[in-house]
């Protein structure tokens, strides 16, 4: 667990700054230069509103380019957006729409910042992973995740069914079944973003070993802690995440060498892709 944290802190450490878009001059032709100091101006507050994007003053700090340009056609302007990696001058995507007066740039601008995708809103997600015991011993099985988030800013409500899939481990029966509700704190970054949070829930499960046993089964309030990261390219809307949990049981395991009852502490580790 203490290693899985580590290397998490480790990737948030080097990939913690918010992406940097940077709007070069635009090119224009037949164009008067007041419609583009006007885009420009709109644009840059429009991706800063964004709060997970920033303008950067100069290329070398950006690690994308935002080139516009804008055509005189008929009786209109047709205005191109480009967004290209600094660093290799690949084309992410283009945006081209015709604007016949000053108010259609606005709704042309609007539509081109949404593009850099949408991190606000309600996502549904999956996630395959291992769900074990930690405490009074060490097993694990694959698991199931289906979960419900809202997002907003930096605050992250999530609602999840965890489910740990029977296996059997040699003498041993092991089975975890889990409904969950946690908050979190999202900090900022550039195409990572680290979380972590509280959260509560209600669990049942199955344990049956030469050593450990319930009567009947495993069932009552649990309690965790969550970190993990989520992955936010800047032309996706696709967030993929690691969700990383330790989970406190409020019910006992009798050993059955003793008949003492030992509460039981498991952990989860899950991929998770949300849309």
């Amino acid at each position: 667990m203490i290693r899985i944290i580590a290397i998490l802190l480790l990737l948030c450490a080097t990939l913690w700054a918010k992406p940097c878009v940077y709007i070069p001059a635009v090119e224009l032709d037949g164009v008067h230069q007041d419609y583009a100091d006007k885009l420009v101006r709109w644009t840059k507050g429009y991706i800063e509103n964004k709060k997970d994007v920033n303008v950067a003053e100069s290329e070398y700090e950006s690690h994308f380019i935002l080139q516009i340009k804008m055509q005189r056609k008929d009786n209109g302007i047709v205005v191109i957006y480009t967004l290209k990696n600094s660093d290799d001058k690949k084309e992410v995507w283009t945006y081209k729409h015709m604007a016949y007066t000053p108010n259609d740039l606005i709704p042309i601008v609007n539509v081109t910042t949404m593009k850099f995708g949408q991190w606000n809103g309600f996502r549904f997600g999956v996630g395959l992973g291992t769900l074990g015991i930690a405490v009074p011993e060490m097993a694990a099985n694959p698991a199931v995740d289906v979960m419900v988030h809202f997002l907003y800013s930096n605050f992250l409500l999530s609602l999840d069914w965890n489910w740990g899939i029977n296996e059997n481990l040699g003498n041993d029966d092991f089975s975890y079944m889990g409904f969950f509700l946690s908050p979190s704190f999202v900090f900022d970054g550039r195409t990572v973003f680290p979380f972590i949070g509280p959260g509560v829930g209600f669990s049942f499960m199955e344990y049956d070993t030469d050593k450990y046993q319930f009567e009947g089964s495993g069932e009552g309030l649990t309690l965790f802690l969550k970190t993990g990261i989520l992955f936010k390219p800047i032309d996706y809307k696709t967030i993929f995440a690691i969700d990383v949990r330790y989970l406190y049981n409020f019910y006992e395991i009798e050993k059955v060498s003793s008949g003492r009852l030992i509460p039981v502490h498991g952990w989860s580790v899950s991929a998770q892709v949300w849309w």
